[in-house]
Formats: structure tokens, sequence, C-alpha cells
């Protein structure tokens, strides 16, 4: 009898240590659904009419994201990205197509930097960053094409 009390306390000091481990681990401030703040962004070209984004990583380890939205003319796509902040580049696609290859480098736990390179040979830069709330990631691109430059500025919102 006493050995299985003991077991019982055990167990239940074990989960009740394992529950405030995990209560303590911090969420990752990127990780959820964000919506498109398009009062806020700013589109050289007309930009989506509405998107959500899908963070499912964005660490030291992996960015793995996913996007819904529907562009001016009102058709839906998707776009989905998963690859490593390694400055190595890994695949985005648009409605399962391949549109664009990127790279991401994390520089702090709220900014990031990419590179990508698009399939009709124009290339962009982008800077991430999470707000300090965490409540608004910032994306700030320079696109080049072959007949010029631009930037886009698109804010989303939890």
């Amino acid at each position: 009898m006493k050995k299985r009390l003991a077991l019982v306390v055990v167990l239940l000091a074990g989960s009740m240590a394992f529950a405030q481990a995990k209560k303590a681990a911090p969420a990752d401030p990127w990780v959820g659904d964000w919506k498109l703040d398009v009062s806020k962004s700013k589109f050289h070209n007309p930009g989506p009419r509405e998107e959500t984004l899908t963070v499912a990583a964005a660490n030291n380890d992996a960015v793995k994201y996913s996007m819904k939205g529907t562009d001016p003319a009102g058709a839906a796509y998707t776009e989905a990205y998963e690859g490593k902040p390694d400055g190595k580049p890994y695949p985005l696609t648009r409605n399962g197509q391949e549109v664009a290859k990127i790279s991401y480098h994390r520089n702090t736990d709220h900014n990031s930097t990419g590179n990508a390179t698009v399939v009709d040979g124009s290339t962009f830069t982008e800077n991430v960053t999470l707000s300090a709330d965490g409540k608004t990631i910032t994306v700030k691109q320079h696109h080049k094409t072959k007949d010029s430059e631009y930037d886009d500025i698109i804010v989303f919102t939890k």
C-alpha cells in the first residue's frame, strides 16, 4: 500500500511539474492567424482584397506559413512556404505551383530578412518585423523587375 501511495504521489508531482513547465514556456508570438490590414498596407500595384496569413513556425529551426486570399480581380488563391532561416532558398508555391524561391535569415526574435527570385526573373527583398506587443507584422518589400523598381508595405494584425 505504501509503495502504491508513493507511486501516486510521484506521478502527481511529475504531472504537476510538467504542467508548470509547459505553462512557463512562452508561446511563439509569430504563430497564429494574421489578417491583412488593407488600410495600413501600401501596394505599388493593386493589392489583395483580403488575405489571411497563418504562421505555423517562425523560429531558429523553421519558417512555415500559408496564405489564403482574394486578389484584386476577385480570384481566390493560396500560398505556402516551408523552409529554414539558414539563408538557403526554399520554394514558395501559389495554388500549388512554384512561383518563387525565398531565403530567410532570422536576425532577432522579432525580425527576419528575405531574398526572393520569382520565376519570371524578377527579385524582391523583404524585411519582416513583429511589433514589440506581438500584435502586428510589417513586411517591407523592395521589388526589382526588368523594367522598374518599387516598394510595398504589407501590414498584418492579430
